[in-house]
């Protein structure tokens, strides 16, 4: 009785490493890099935040707050 337990368990421990082995280590993935046009549009955005109420009659802000708003929801217009 005593060999059989013995045996399970190595038989688990022998499971348990075999599937380490298999899987191996796993390395994160490289972060995806920024497109320029997204950085540039970010940069523009920050702009407009700092301006404050009067970024409401800028034109460039407007057009800023436009794409994001497209991007976010996933629509095709610029």
């Amino acid at each position: 009785m005593r060999w059989a337990i013995g045996l399970a368990a190595a038989s688990w421990i022998l499971i348990g490493v075999v599937v380490v082995a298999v899987r191996g280590r796993h390395e994160p993935p490289p972060p995806p890099s920024a497109a320029p046009a997204v950085a540039e549009r970010d940069d523009q955005l920050g702009r407009c935040r700092d301006l404050g109420e009067a970024a409401q009659d800028d034109d460039a802000c407007r057009r800023a707050w436009a794409v994001a708003r497209a991007r976010f929801f996933g629509e095709r217009r610029p």
